[in-house]
């Protein structure tokens, strides 16, 4: 939540200025960031109403896969992104890519007894965030892993 916050804030101190591209890449950084928090939200407490906000439903079913098969084995994943770190954005037409270095920490935890099950893996990243804009609004179509 602390870096969600964060990136936020230096989203806000970015807008200052006027140039197009500037906007459009502040724009997407704030998607990804909302789409990392709904994540975070999905996989916590199955609350999907967010996440439907900012991803296409292809992303929204494919996490919601990963979601039933923790819940088929009683458990949960709680999630916390220590670090976000927007590496390169490009944008052509209702397109955009945003690759990203990140750092995220998981624990699990039994569904209905709340102990935890697995201990806390911190984990790095770097991913690529496939955006498309429908109707005026960006949403996150697909993430991938990448080297």
């Amino acid at each position: 939540m602390k870096a969600f916050l964060h990136v936020i804030v230096l989203l806000v101190l970015a807008s200052g200025c006027t140039s197009k591209t500037v906007d459009d890449k502040r724009q997407l950084k704030v998607i990804v960031a909302k789409y990392n928090h709904a994540l975070i939200e999905a996989y916590k407490n199955q609350f999907y109403d967010p996440l439907r906000d900012v991803a296409g439903k292809k992303e929204v079913d494919k996490v919601g896969t990963i979601i039933m098969s923790y819940l088929q084995g009683n458990e949960i994943m709680e999630s916390e992104l220590i670090s976000i770190d927007f590496r390169k954005i490009e944008k052509e037409n209702d397109s955009a890519t945003v690759r990203t270095s990140e750092r995220w920490k998981y624990r699990w935890v039994h569904y209905k007894t709340n102990e935890e099950v697995n201990p806390v893996k911190e984990i790095g990243y770097e991913l690529l965030y496939h955006l498309s804009k429908k109707e005026g609004k960006w949403r996150v179509e697909r993430v991938e892993e990448v080297t």
